[in-house]
C-alpha cells in the first residue's frame, strides 16, 4: 500500500477501468439498463392514457381520474427512499432487480384490475418500483472509466461514441 514504505502503489478500481477502457461489458450493461430506462419512461407516459380510459370505462369522476396519477407519484416518492436503501445495503444489482420486479409485475397486473380500488393499489406499487430507478444510472457509471463518466451521465453521444471507438469492444 502507498505510504507503508514498501514502495508499492495502490491499484484502484478507477485505475483498472481506465486501463481497460469502455468495452463490451459496459456496452452490454448500457443496453441492459437502457431497457430499464425505456420501461420507466413508458410507465410514466402511460399515466396520461390510463386516466381517460378508466374514466370512460368505469365512469369515475375527474378527481378519481387524477388520483390514479397521484398515487403513482406518491409511490415514486416512497420508492426513491426504499430503492436507495435497498441498493446501498444489498448492492446496485439488487436495487435494479427491486425496480424491475416491483414495477413490472404489478404493472402487468394493472391490465387485469377488476375495479378502481385494485387499480389504485397496483399503480401505487408500480410507483414504488419506478421511484427506485435512480439506481440504474448509478450502477452504469460505476463501471465506466472516470474519463468517460461525464459523457455517459450527460448523454453526450459524440463523446461517448468517440470513447467507445477507442476502446476494447
Amino acid at each position: 500500500m502507498a505510504g507503508d514504505g514498501s514502495g508499492a502503489g495502490a491499484y484502484t478500481t478507477d485505475a483498472a477501468l481506465s486501463r481497460l477502457g469502455f468495452g463490451r461489458f459496459q456496452a452490454l450493461l448500457l443496453g441492459f439498463l437502457g431497457t430499464g430506462w425505456v420501461a420507466e419512461a413508458m410507465e410514466v407516459m402511460l399515466l396520461s392514457f390510463v386516466g381517460p380510459s378508466v374514466k370512460e370505462e368505469w365512469g369515475v369522476s375527474v378527481g378519481a381520474e387524477g388520483l390514479i396519477t397521484s398515487v403513482a407519484f406518491a409511490g415514486m416518492l416512497l420508492g426513491a427512499c426504499v430503492g436507495g436503501l435497498v441498493s446501498d445495503r444489498y448492492g446496485r444489482r439488487a436495487g435494479f432487480l427491486f425496480t424491475a420486479i416491483v414495477s413490472g409485475v404489478p404493472g402487468f397486473l394493472c391490465a387485469f384490475s377488476p375495479n378502481y380500488a385494485t387499480l389504485l393499489a397496483l399503480r401505487f406499487v408500480v410507483g414504488l418500483g419506478l421511484g427506485g430507478s435512480h439506481v440504474l444510472p448509478t450502477w452504469f457509471l460505476e463501471f465506466v472509466p472516470a474519463e468517460n463518466r461525464g459523457a455517459g451521465i450527460s448523454c453526450q453521444p459524440k463523446q461517448l461514441k468517440e470513447s467507445i471507438g477507442n476502446s476494447n469492444i
